[in-house]
């Protein structure tokens, strides 16, 4: 059974340049979006991921240094402020030539390391803090009722002391990290979680676009996105999550099991090649999978399951012309623009323009579109892109409709 993470932290990779005195010293920090309990050891110092990767080197012939790293924990939620997790420090060390290492050198069990040009350096690590969770009630509280600690402050702190004066610091590199939940993941459009109606939340297009709204995963990439796609087969499946499960349509084969989109993503559109054909009058479902990159492996968060129906522009929609059946599509559109009641008591058998045919013109402020522009404003929304470059897509408002004999 994985064990709950005791800490949810959010991680930026900095790379940082050398320091001034006669140690330097280049560290960057590896980005998770979730740190497990499994993967330091705070009676050892063990861990089975790197946290930290840094060169230390030195100018002169040698150098007598001492290495500490230490995590602190500073949560309002906790009663805890700059409360050491754990804090490691190795014995007097002579640097000569460049050493490269992480925190997964730093263990009590560690004896030897080795610099680039392969000489022996004796390498022992003693644990001088460590937090007692037992005794951290609130601490203790937390990762027992929710597998994670709240939000708050964590700072990861190297440092490089003199070997002959531990108070003289030669180098000192630190990493402040926001802990955060990003757990939020909600679908947009198209579709709707019920079933009981599909018409209210048709398509107009074989290729829709698909949104959802996220929290931000603060890593540089951002957390990954996957999709499913699959048809709901009335009298074969049940529930939406039946139908989730079976065949897919997106992704097409079938061992992928999701079809990738992308980091910090929000929305995608369906595509034309390696999927399956979305077809008129048909009802899909539809599901997004964050995945978030943890020491642990990846951690899964599921959306809810939105079901979509395709508009099939050859049957009948119940309203008709004076011709019979409405199967105009430009007909179609403008019923979904304006509504059905209205649009019966104007071009319903025996009303004012039963008898009118569209000539294809179509309008949109000034300027001639094809009626697929229109399609995709009733789908997908109105897109609006922020100074970030993300797209995000609105709901369309009708101020107005006309038209012209």
């Amino acid at each position: 059974m994985k064990r709950g993470p005791l800490w949810l932290l959010i991680a930026v990779a900095v790379a940082f340049g050398q320091g001034s005195g006669p140690v330097q010293l280049i560290i960057d920090f590896t980005p998770y979006v979730t740190y497990y309990v499994s993967s330091i050891d705070l009676n050892t110092g063990s861990s089975n991921v790197p946290i930290f990767n840094a060169t230390l080197s030195t100018e002169e012939d040698s150098t007598s240094v001492i290495i500490e790293f230490e995590i602190q924990i500073n949560s309002e939620t906790l009663n805890m402020y700059d409360e050491p997790l754990i804090r490691m420090v190795t014995d007097p060390f002579w640097l000569k030539a460049p050493i490269v290492l992480n925190n997964q050198d730093l263990t009590i069990d560690t004896r030897e390391i080795y610099d680039v040009e392969g000489n022996r350096v004796p390498f022992r690590v003693t644990i001088e803090e460590r937090i007692e969770i037992g005794e951290a009630e609130e601490l203790f509280n937390t990762v027992v009722q929710s597998g994670r600690l709240p939000d708050g402050i964590y700072r990861f702190i190297v440092s490089i002391m003199n070997g002959d004066d531990p108070n003289d610091i030669f180098v000192q590199r630190e990493e402040v990290i926001n802990v955060s939940t990003p757990t939020y993941l909600q679908l947009m459009t198209p579709g709707s979680i019920t079933l009981a109606d599909t018409s209210i939340n048709e398509v107009y297009t074989n290729y829709p676009v698909l949104q959802w709204e996220s929290d931000p995963c603060n890593i540089p990439e951002g957390c990954m996105f996957y999709i499913r796609v699959a048809e709901f087969i009335p009298g074969q499946h049940a529930t939406v999550e039946e139908a989730i499960e079976s065949l897919t349509r997106l992704p097409l084969d079938q061992n992928q099991g999701w079809y990738p989109v992308g980091r910090g993503v929000t929305s995608f559109q369906y595509p034309a090649t390696d999927a399956g054909e979305l077809e008129p009058g048909k009802v899909y479902v539809w599901q997004v999978l964050k995945v978030l990159d943890t020491t642990a492996g990846m951690d899964g968060i599921l959306s809810e399951i939105f079901a979509f129906k395709v508009k099939d522009f050859t049957a009948s929609e119940g309203a008709e012309s004076g011709a019979g059946v409405l199967t105009d599509p430009v007909m179609i559109t403008l019923q979904s623009l304006i509504g059905d009641e209205q649009f019966n008591s104007l071009f319903g058998s025996g009303k004012p323009y039963a008898a009118y045919s569209t000539n294809g013109n179509i309008i949109l402020d000034g300027n001639s579109v094809d009626l697929s522009v229109i399609q995709s404003l009733l789908t997908q929304g109105v897109a609006e892109t922020d100074s970030l470059g993300n797209t995000t897509y609105h709901p369309i408002t009708v101020i107005s409709v006309e038209v012209e004999e």
